[in-house]
């Protein structure tokens, strides 16, 4: 009897002694959530801009946090706060979005309408559009492919602007968190869009690749300053312009 009483004072000694090594993890290991969104998340990004010959033209940086909720629609929708410097100009913003379980929603406001910025002066009162669109799907898998958003032309009816999204690859990149380098799984995440205001004109094709962590989120965005502009829900970058957006600190709660 004493010999078991002793090999159970030796188990629970372990267990405590195990329990007072455990730290807390860096960032969020939810296996399934590419996308954690409690209030107070911050992302930094370095961003760099660079002309059609690959020339960098400028440089800042993007500060992103997930701040409150508002309501919208009858909808209630997270408020994601973006403060953008480039060359000491610097741009603050808010955008919308709705988590659920199927995915990532934003949400199309007056003051938030990305694609507004891509019409042109003619067609900016005569079009219909979703009020939220599907901006990441929850389980993501190489060669996962959703349809996110389009907008129609009212009279004639045409659809003007239309973004694809395709999961290509599963890659690893390192990224920099409390002044270590870590190297950790990523889907690479395509997004195309085509754009035409006429039945008879050759659309034009814009393309934005997204790289997305577990446990993170977007830990890298690079491609077309206008498809840029529509997911942040502002005209930011300059049009004609490649934008690469590179994280380099953040806190997940």
């Amino acid at each position: 009897m004493k010999k078991i009483l002793a090999f159970f004072l030796i188990l629970l000694l372990l267990f405590f002694a195990c329990s007072e090594l455990t730290t807390e993890p860096l960032f969020n290991n939810d296996p399934i959530d590419f996308f954690p969104n409690k209030d107070g998340n911050f992302y930094n990004y370095n961003v760099s801009l660079f002309d059609t010959n690959g020339i960098i033209l400028q440089t800042g940086t993007r500060k992103s946090v997930y701040n409150g909720d508002t309501i919208f629609y009858g909808t209630s929708f997270q408020v994601k706060s973006d403060v953008f410097e480039l060359t000491s100009l610097q741009t603050e913003n808010n955008s919308y979005f709705r988590k659920h379980s199927s995915g990532v929603n934003n949400c199309n406001t007056l003051d938030s309408i990305g694609s507004y910025y891509i019409l042109p002066d003619s067609l900016r009162n005569n079009f219909s559009l979703a009020l939220e669109y599907p901006f990441l799907n929850d389980s993501l898998e190489v060669n996962q492919t959703w349809h996110v958003f389009e907008i129609w032309t009212d009279i004639p009816q045409i659809q003007i602007f239309n973004v694809d999204a395709e999961v290509i690859s599963l890659d690893t990149l390192t990224i920099i968190f409390q002044n270590t380098t870590r190297t950790t799984e990523v889907f690479k995440i395509r997004y195309d869009a085509r754009f035409t205001t006429s039945l008879y004109q050759t659309p034009k094709l814009f393309e934005v690749n997204a790289w997305i962590a577990k446990g993170i989120g977007f830990i890298k965005w690079e491609g077309d300053a206008k498809l840029i502009n529509f997911f942040a829900g502002a005209e930011i970058y300059p049009v004609n312009t490649t934008v690469s957006e590179e994280l380099v600190s953040f806190n997940v709660k």
